[in-house]
């Protein structure tokens, strides 16, 4: 068994076919990866590592070394953001045969990165409660950089039952009916000017991301710097998957312009959600429910086969999920100074933070802060972009 890192396009071609062959998810995508690396400024190469038995690949670590920014948060408070050297390892970065002991060479190989001063610290990006790279890098890491207070998220899913309604039909009855009387309210008020659009083919990328940031400038993503940007990444994303047919929208446009919108891919017969908005000033008619339960009405009688919905624990994710489970970010620092300095920051900015969530959900007003937090964003002008 043999580690071959492949850092330019030309050696990535050589992977192409194992890859492709086990490439599941959006994010680990050959193309859509290749294409990410030409697009974002702090990418200075890839860093994928091949894991070669007999000159053949067996497993593959995707990641990306970027020249990014550490930012600690207390709830969505920002404090600093701290410049570094990073592998980031992809959400669902990990492809192939994998067992323990792959995964075991995967973790030392990346602490003698670190060791060599190449890299200030490696990030995996969402590792799941089972993932054999978290218990390598929990067995085999270096205890001392080896970050020990994971932040849990969970990660939702349904399966689509084949049955137009199901969300619907789930929900209580009381719930049922108050979400029909905000349908109906909205189409009064706005009578004759509300149309539903599913978009499952897309020949205008540009047109399409035009409408929608009518929408996502205003939401408290943008004050977050988050979510939906009509920018030239999202222009050439989207087009990279709606030219294999795989992009999809559902739209609410009253009086012919967007006020919501869900949006995401299709991959082997799930739907990711990529990015949702809605005008804040519809708030009172729950229309991201609105426009979520069309959606999923769709894509039913498309025979997907499940919604992923995607990283985070919102409420709704909670309400209409069937399948769940634990997710967190885990970082491997660097045995240098700057290593230390990110060390230390993020701990005690994580201990702060882990502190304050439990408190004020003990004394039962998180919902409330963070609803508060984000009605403020959606007032606030995104800076730097």
């Amino acid at each position: 068994m043999i580690i071959r890192t492949l850092r330019n396009p030309q050696d990535l071609e050589t992977v192409r076919a194992c890859w492709e062959e086990w490439q599941n998810h959006p994010n680990n995508d050959f193309e859509h990866f290749k294409l990410v690396c030409q697009l974002r400024r702090e990418v200075i190469s890839p860093y994928v590592t091949a894991m070669e038995c007999d000159g053949r690949p067996r497993a593959l670590l995707v990641g990306r070394l970027e020249r990014t920014q550490f930012v600690p948060s207390i709830g969505y408070f920002k404090p600093a953001r701290i410049p570094a050297k990073v592998l980031t390892v992809l959400h669902e970065g990990l492809l192939g045969r994998v067992d323990e002991e792959i995964c075991k060479m995967y973790v030392w190989h990346l602490w003698s990165l670190l060791a060599s001063g190449e890299a200030d610290a490696v990030v995996f990006h969402k590792l799941s409660e089972d993932s054999p790279l978290l218990r390598a890098l929990q067995s085999y890491g270096p205890r001392l950089w080896c970050e020990k207070r994971l932040v849990w998220y969970a990660h939702w899913q349904t399966v689509l039952s084949g049955e137009e309604g199901l969300l619907m039909k789930n929900m209580k009855p009381k719930h049922r009916a108050l979400i029909r009387k905000k349908q109906r309210s909205l189409e009064s008020v706005f009578r004759g000017k509300v149309t539903w659009r599913w978009v499952s083919r897309v020949d205008d990328v540009p047109r399409l991301c035009a409408r929608l940031e009518e929408v996502a400038a205003g939401t408290y993503q943008r004050g977050l710097e988050s979510g939906f940007m009509d920018n030239e990444e999202h222009r050439q994303r989207y087009a990279l998957f709606a030219s294999r047919g795989q992009l999809r929208a559902q739209l609410l446009e009253i009086d012919g312009r967007v006020r919501a919108f869900d949006i995401g891919i299709v991959y082997n017969d799930i739907f990711f959600g990529a990015e949702t908005g809605y005008n804040p000033d519809l708030r009172e008619f729950a229309p991201g429910t609105l426009v979520m339960l069309r959606m999923v009405d769709e894509l039913v009688q498309e025979g997907v086969r499940k919604v992923d919905w995607g990283l985070g624990d919102a409420d709704y994710k909670q309400q209409f999920g069937d399948q769940s489970w634990r997710e967190a970010t885990v970082r491997l620092f660097a045995p240098t100074a700057k290593g230390i300095a990110l060390r230390t920051s993020m701990g005690l900015f994580s201990t702060i933070d882990s502190f304050g969530r439990g408190l004020v959900q003990k004394i039962g007003i998180l919902h409330r802060l963070k609803t508060g937090w984000r009605r403020r964003l959606t007032h606030t002008k995104p800076s730097g972009r």
